[in-house]
């Protein structure tokens, strides 16, 4: 298994077990798009391919009406990423993300 999964109520985080592009890549097609997920990238790099396959994930998970939040440590990064998809610094603010999206959804 390629990930350490958190499981919670209203979200899974998913924290990659090493940094191999292809190994991250292919984890990713693992993932379950109908359910709210964190991804901590906090230790990844942010190839082409690597934001491609982020990409069309978070496209699946808001098809579905789910979150999709990708955790980003080097605020650099963040803002060539932000374009793409959900990026937010720190897994706390990536959980804040999430209950606060299960809120507006609730209104």
């Amino acid at each position: 298994m390629y990930w350490d999964i958190k499981q919670e109520d209203n979200y899974s985080l998913y924290s990659p077990l090493n940094d191999v592009e292809a190994e991250f890549i292919s984890a990713l097609s693992d993932i379950d798009f109908s359910v709210n997920n964190i991804i901590d990238a906090s230790k990844i790099s942010f190839t082409e391919p690597i934001k491609f396959a982020l990409s069309n994930l978070s496209t699946a998970h808001l098809e579905a009406q789910k979150s999709f939040v990708v955790v980003v440590i080097n605020v650099l990064t963040m803002t060539d990423l932000e374009e793409l998809f959900v990026v937010v610094p720190t897994i706390s603010e990536a959980i804040d993300y999430i209950y606060m999206e299960e809120l507006e959804k609730n209104l």
